[in-house]
């Protein structure tokens, strides 16, 4: 039996037996499994049953659900008598069992102790003692020390309840816990440079290992985009590292898990994060060991310069939450505009200077300047058979896995390597992490890269589906999606527009891809999509299941490629609600659309915030919705993809008229004329349909574009050549041919109040 196995029985028991031992106890019935325990509070007249579930990793990642709502499990990372004591007194008296093992908990290290390394400090294991209270006695900084008991009475109470033997593993030998020199003095590094918040651990001494928290702050996130992400930007994003509490670096890994703690279903960002997380592990953790880190460490104490640095980079540090973080390393600048403008003495990012080059060599060979250079690591070289997938990489994007120093410890460079990720998560692939082969860079959406081993490895093997699944689709936005793959598909253009095409494991053959963007077969595909059930009949279907059945008589393709459409789109979409829509556009059918990065929209808010902006709208046929959803509006003048003249220069076309995009979007291919009649605007039925019912269909989006010199204004018709200075906003549908109001102008205040007013209400959607 593992140790955590044993902590979990004794935690179990202790509980039940605290409680047996006051026949007016609330809490009664108790019942216990090899991974399950529960109970049943009946107290005021209600009875409510506990039930906790729990893993190999205990106390990390117990869910507890409660019998009046089954349907809404809660993630905890404590302890059971821990959380037994919070509910508790409500209902009952302070239990005994308020501390279950006081070594056992969150230690805060002595503000005073010295953690850099003399030259004594052995590179073994150094003692860190609890901190003494006034009186002079150790005492452990928990919150549960508050009877003023001698801990071993409180031992004894808790697991000793009936006279039973105290476990083994809570031997007195364990009274002092022992830490590795270089992980105290990792610790206290993240703490002076980014602040106390930024990171926090959990000693577990009597099994020998470590929590460590690094605490990524994800408040720079837009509203909108934390929501596509399904995080809450008003909580940090949790990295756990589970190691060694003694041999630090020379132990195995770390177990890594990553979380929200407000989030009972995690959000597949988090997913993604821990597989970063683990890659990084896995190729740096096995090059260091704790002897050549001390070496080098020490060997830059030696140095005045490096010394005066450090205390500069203390004197510096911030606590307002961490997002100013006067730092030496070089964040990119979507990470760094996240934060508050530096000090203006906060020193420059550190360039590796002879003596780290020194080291490095000798030691670490996989730091980023051994390999590639100094603006980042650039992505291994396609094969042969991608030549042609050369992906797009933004700036931001080349930056983001660049590597800090390991100057100031392992943790801070592990700490702002994930920092520096965050903005650019949705440019690289959930399988692979490279850069995605979609010529036009970034989208929203985290997604499969169209490498067919990231394809057999996401349909076929569940790899980080849940980091690329589409949480809450609406059953609206499945149906918008499958009109635009069906309109790409069945146009003369479908050569050139359906891009990217499908790339579907045959559900019969799992080792060959049924449809493959190498192997084009349209008719095929165009049949498979007419086979499509409705959304009607899919949503009547009542579960996932039976709709599979389903669609699996009319095509066994058919599913698969239902899937590939929902996780392929790269957008945030969201339909609107009818008292959220806006008026003036007289249709029901309008979706929220942001497909931007978190990198990209911090870099408008900054170009908007010096130039300002406007609205304006784009029109395009329905059969290129399709890429553009995954490729974002591109500056297309003099490429194939050019369906129009260019007569006013290179960039994207918009109009502040939508008569104008009107025009466009029902246009299939040649060069636009001026619009001279349309027809007149009807109000939309009042139908109880949520879906579209034509075929024919008219699609316009509504964009903000930033007011600069880059936007050249031709009368009714715009150009932006910066494709960073466009983002969509919103998105509307006309069926058999209607089309909106012709006379609106986005220029003028009575539309912008009303297009201003629906942007407000995003938080709410």
């Amino acid at each position: 039996m593992s140790k955590r196995q044993m902590l979990m029985l004794a935690d179990v028991q202790s509980v039940e037996n605290t409680c047996k031992t006051d026949p007016a106890c609330p809490f009664v019935a108790f019942e216990k499994s090899k991974n399950t325990f529960g109970f049943t509070l009946a107290a005021n007249g209600e009875v409510v049953i506990y039930t906790f579930s729990m893993g190999d990793d205990y106390p990390d990642n117990t869910v507890l659900t409660y019998s009046h709502c089954p349907d809404q499990p809660l993630l905890i990372h404590e302890r059971i008598p821990t959380f037994f004591n919070t509910i508790s007194p409500k209902y009952w008296k302070n239990p005994k069992c308020v501390n279950p093992l006081p070594r056992v908990g969150i230690q805060e290290p002595d503000e005073t102790t010295d953690f850099w390394l003399n030259e004594d400090s052995p590179s073994s294991d150094m003692d860190v003692n609890i901190p003494a209270n006034e009186d002079g006695d150790d005492t452990n900084d928990s919150d549960y020390d508050d009877d003023g008991e001698d801990d071993n009475d409180v031992d004894e109470d808790y697991y000793n309840t009936d006279g039973e033997d105290i476990p083994e593993y809570f031997s007195d030998e364990d009274e002092q816990v022992k830490m590795h020199p270089l992980l105290a003095h990792d610790i206290e590094q993240v703490k002076q440079l980014a602040g106390n918040q930024a990171i926090s651990y959990r000693m577990f001494d009597a099994l020998g290992d470590i929590d460590i928290d690094l605490q990524l702050d994800v408040s720079f996130l837009q509203d909108l985009i934390a929501k596509a992400w399904c995080l809450n930007r008003e909580q940090p994003l949790v990295v756990r590292l589970h190691c060694s509490l003694s041999k630090y670096l020379d132990e195995n890994s770390p177990q890594v898990s990553v979380f929200q703690s407000s989030k009972s279903n995690q959000p597949g960002v988090c997913s993604q994060m821990k597989k970063i997380t683990e890659s990084f592990l896995l190729g740096h953790w096995k090059s260091l060991t704790n002897k050549a880190v001390l070496a080098h460490l020490k060997s830059r104490e030696k140095s005045p310069s490096k010394t005066c640095q450090r205390d500069g980079h203390r004197n510096h540090s911030n606590t307002s939450r961490g997002r100013t973080l006067t730092i030496p390393i070089s964040f990119s600048r979507s990470s760094s505009s996240m934060s508050q403008s530096p000090s203006s003495e906060s020193p420059s990012p550190v360039s590796p200077d002879s003596s780290s080059k020194k080291f490095g060599k000798k030691m670490f060979p996989w730091q980023p300047w051994q390999r590639s250079s100094s603006t980042g690591h650039s992505p291994p070289s396609p094969g042969k058979e991608e030549l042609h997938l050369i992906p797009a990489a933004t700036q931001d994007q080349k930056q983001a896995k660049q590597i800090p120093s390991l100057e100031h410890g392992f943790l801070w460079q592990m700490y702002g390597y994930l920092k520096n990720r965050i903005p650019n998560l949705s440019e690289f692939c959930v399988v692979c992490d490279e850069p995605h082969i979609f010529q036009n860079g970034a989208m929203l959406k985290p997604a499969v890269c169209e490498r067919e081993l990231c394809v057999f490895s996401f349909q076929m093997l569940g790899v980080m589906q849940d980091a690329a699944e589409n949480i809450a689709t609406g059953a609206e936005v499945v149906d918008l999606l499958v009109s635009m793959v069906l309109a790409a598909v069945k146009s003369r253009r479908r050569q050139l527009i359906l891009d990217p095409f499908p790339s579907v494991v045959d559900p019969k053959s799992s080792k060959e891809l049924a449809f493959s963007p190498k192997k084009k077969n349209f008719d095929r595909l165009e049949s498979t999509l007419d086979k499509f059930s409705s959304m009607t009949d899919m949503l009547a279907a009542g579960s996932v299941t039976d709709m599979k059945k389903q669609m699996d008589r009319m095509d066994f393709m058919a599913y698969p490629l239902l899937q590939w459409i929902i996780s392929s789109n790269r957008s945030h979409i969201v339909k609107l609600p009818t008292n959220k829509q806006i008026r003036f556009m007289h249709t029901p059918h309008q979706f929220l659309l942001l497909s931007s990065t978190p990198s990209k929209e911090i870099a408008f808010r900054k170009a908007k915030q010096e130039h300002g902006s406007i609205f304006a709208f784009h029109g395009s046929n329905i059969e290129n919705w399709h890429s553009i959803l995954r490729h974002g509006l591109i500056n297309a003048s003099g490429t194939k993809h050019q369906m129009h003249g260019a007569a006013y220069g290179k960039g994207i076309y918009l109009s502040p008229h939508s008569s104008v995009s009107f025009g466009y979007s029902g246009m299939g291919h040649g060069i636009h004329q001026p619009v001279k009649k349309l027809p007149p605007v009807q109000e939309p039925k009042k139908s109880a349909c949520r879906f579209l019912q034509s075929k024919n269909l008219r699609c316009i989006a509504l964009c903000e574009v930033i007011s600069s010199k880059e936007l050249n204004r031709h009368g009714h018709v715009w150009v932006c050549c910066n494709p960073d200075h466009v983002c969509t906003r919103f998105f509307f549908v006309y069926e058999d041919g209607k089309v909106g109001d012709q006379g609106v102008d986005t220029t003028q205040d009575k539309y912008t109040k009303d297009i201003l007013s629906a942007m407000a209400d995003w938080r709410t959607l």
